[in-house]
């Protein structure tokens, strides 16, 4: 597959679990219970952006493919995490919405 798609669909994974799923609380709650204190955040992990842009790099360093071009596109995925997270949420609404229509 074309290293453009990937990273669309990878920052579309991203922001998924780290906005939407409801794992970034789990885990950092899991992590206070651990230590012992509060974390309610912990970056990069609990943050869409950073998350994206570092996945990002990881993936073209492990494909082999970096280079100026594709860093600038994991760039604009990662500028582009919170739009995408808000796309994701209003597909989410839209769909219950007509769901509840339908019932």
């Amino acid at each position: 597959m074309n290293p453009y798609t990937d990273l669309l669909f990878l920052t579309f994974v991203v922001v998924f679990v780290v906005d939407l799923s409801g794992f970034t609380e789990t885990w950092l709650g899991w992590l206070s219970r651990w230590l012992g204190r509060t974390v309610r955040e912990l970056k990069p992990f609990s943050c869409s952006l950073c998350s994206t842009w570092w996945a990002g790099l990881v993936y073209l360093v492990a494909t082999g493919r970096f280079c100026i071009p594709l860093v600038a596109y994991v760039a604009l995925m990662a500028f582009a995490s919170f739009p995408i997270s808000e796309i994701l949420i209003f597909t989410r609404e839209t769909l219950l919405k007509w769901i509840r229509k339908l019932l």
